[in-house]
């Protein structure tokens, strides 16, 4: 392989983590305490739901963290 892909990979990686890290932080903080204790399972979903954002392409960590908490606080009406 050549040499020149590697920082490209690793950048493209670091952003990811990045992005993946403050969204999930600022999801975190916009649930209460309560909430958090009720649904102890909360937090792996908000994790699953950003994780699916990030690959599909989304570079926005406020719109990630949004979408995450409407896909796990607002419940699915049939």
């Amino acid at each position: 392989m050549p040499t020149g892909m590697y920082p490209r990979s690793n950048s493209k990686t670091a952003r990811q983590v990045e992005l993946y890290s403050t969204a999930y932080q600022f999801a975190l903080k916009q649930i209460p305490p309560l909430t958090m204790r009720e649904r102890p399972g909360i937090s792996l979903r908000i994790h699953a739901s950003i994780r699916k954002q990030l690959k599909a392409g989304e570079t926005d960590p406020h719109r990630i963290a949004f979408a995450a908490l409407k896909d796990v606080l607002i419940p699915d009406i049939p």
